[in-house]
């Protein structure tokens, strides 16, 4: 006797063939007219003796559910005690340590987490981390990772700086390096640092002195002067992508300086985002005329529409919205020419790369039992201004996990995540929970546990299965193209 925990996904791609996908396994595969229909009737709960899928000309699919244990099993959310998460700190340490070293900024951006369109986040401030803080974070995160290397000795470390606008406290993140690395040297040899920035800051020393030690830098830049400057705008409301690209352009020389003198410096990379109103194809002309730029394209992001007010009447613009679907169907079309990886921007490959290809990165063969989620203070610690340690700096400041007085308080980091799994009451149902990118941020409210918004799981479905369809669509065709990301 077969059982199905779980419902089998259909989906059709372009060239009408179909695939069934598991969510016990997260395998894909195809199937022929007969299986379809079959497995179109089947659903969680169904049982089916073994000799019906004999008789029905079915026995290599029930070949295939046996031998991978397809449909097998259903999602229950995991409880997780103190207990659980000091062994994980003992064993795993902190992946990455990211000092919020600012409140401050010299932009306004219009869609910034930080703006009033955000029901939960804090405002600006004119708030700086002190040394002392840093210090004591450091020293923190030092002492976990000097144990976890017991348990893993090649353990990678990283230390990030975020805010507001990093380099108003330049001098702060300075100190931080010097520090770290006269303190912590021996111990992390191969330690990475990351800054994300706005550029407008940056100049010959501050570029110099990153690239020197090993800094990973990430500069925001929207794409083409008047988009830019749509959204990204000073605190008097003036223009920034003037002075914001002369900036990348001196980044770039002295990178390749670094390179050109063989010294070691950390390609940088450049964060896009987008909303609405903001047109690809005028974006992908501008990248494609500014290829020393356009290579070091390495996120395109939508800005989001959660606990948010940003995305008013004025911003659902039909017109632009139909003419951004129209560039990604074309880019799609593009995309099934096997000249495509060779030939287009690294700006058009980020944007396939985001919205078709890592959704369906998160496919390997195991269980995927925290969503899309993350161990609250252990892959991440963000601390802020005032030592105080939170999951990441991307949530808003109403889960605190413990400070650097008391280190991480592990009662809070298990409540968080247990009041984040009770929220999940639909999941053990869903036939697309092993793909989930659930996380805090998207549930947060104002800390009195986690909700979702009643259309999410909704909208999460048909985008997912559009995945699917596209990216099966795209591998029938061109069946190796972005193979290093998918291996």
């Amino acid at each position: 006797m077969i059982q199905f925990m779980s419902t089998p996904l259909l989906f059709t791609t372009a060239e009408d063939n179909t695939y069934c996908y598991d969510n016990s396994t997260r395998i894909v595969f195809p199937v022929g007219d007969t299986e379809r229909q079959f497995l179109q009737q089947v659903d969680a709960g169904s049982c089916y003796d073994e000799n019906d899928f004999i008789q029905h000309g079915l026995s290599a699919l029930l070949e295939q559910i046996r031998h991978y244990r397809l449909f097998q099993s259903v999602f229950t959310p995991p409880v997780i005690t103190e207990q659980y998460m000091e062994e994980k700190i003992q064993s795993e340490g902190i992946s990455h340590l990211c000092l919020i070293v600012t409140d401050a900024c010299n932009f306004r951006c219009k869609y910034c987490i930080y703006s009033d369109h955000y029901y939960y986040s804090k405002s600006f401030a004119n708030r700086h981390m002190s040394f002392d803080t840093a210090k004591a974070s450091i020293d923190y995160f030092m002492n976990v990772n000097r144990k976890a290397v017991e348990y893993n000795p090649n353990i990678d470390i990283t230390i990030g700086f975020y805010g507001g606008e990093t380099l108003l406290n330049w001098r702060l993140i300075r100190q931080v390096v010097e520090y770290t690395e006269q303190a912590y040297s021996l111990l992390f040899p191969n330690l990475v640092y990351s800054i994300t920035t706005n550029a407008y800051l940056l100049s010959e020393e501050n570029i110099d002195y990153m690239l020197e030690h090993r800094f990973s830098i990430s500069v925001s830049l929207d794409g083409h002067p008047q988009n830019h400057d749509r959204n990204r705008v000073t605190i008097d409301n003036k223009p920034t992508f003037a002075k914001v690209f002369n900036n990348l352009q001196l980044l770039e020389r002295i990178y390749q300086e670094k390179v050109a003198a063989q010294k070691p410096a950390i390609p940088y990379g450049i964060l896009i985002t987008y909303d609405n109103l903001a047109d690809f194809e005028e974006m992908e002309a501008f990248f494609a005329s500014q290829p020393n730029i356009d290579q070091r394209v390495q996120r395109v992001s939508r800005v989001s529409d959660m606990n948010t007010s940003y995305y008013g009447d004025e911003q659902q613009l039909e017109p632009f919205l139909q003419r951004r679907g129209e560039y990604i169907h074309q880019l799609i079309t593009r995309s099934k020419n096997k000249t495509f990886e060779d030939t287009a921007t690294q700006f058009s490959k980020t944007v396939l790369k985001s919205i078709i290809f890592e959704p369906m990165m998160n496919l390997p063969y195991n269980p995927n039992e925290l969503r899309g989620t993350c161990l609250p203070g252990l892959h991440k610690l963000a601390v802020d201004s005032e030592g105080r340690f939170h999951m990441c700096e991307k949530i808003n400041p109403h889960y605190p996990i413990g400070d650097i007085h008391h280190g991480l308080d592990i009662s809070m980091q298990a409540k968080c995540m247990n009041e984040f799994f009770a929220a999940l009451k639909h999941c053990a149902d869903c036939n697309l929970s092993n793909v989930c990118n659930l996380c805090y941020v998207i549930a947060e409210t104002d800390g009195k546990g986690f909700r979702l918004e009643s259309d999410y799981c909704e909208r999460f479905r048909e985008g997912i299965v559009s995945s699917f369809s596209t990216y099966y669509s795209i591998m029938e065709s061109n069946p190796h193209l972005f193979q290093d990301l998918r291996e």
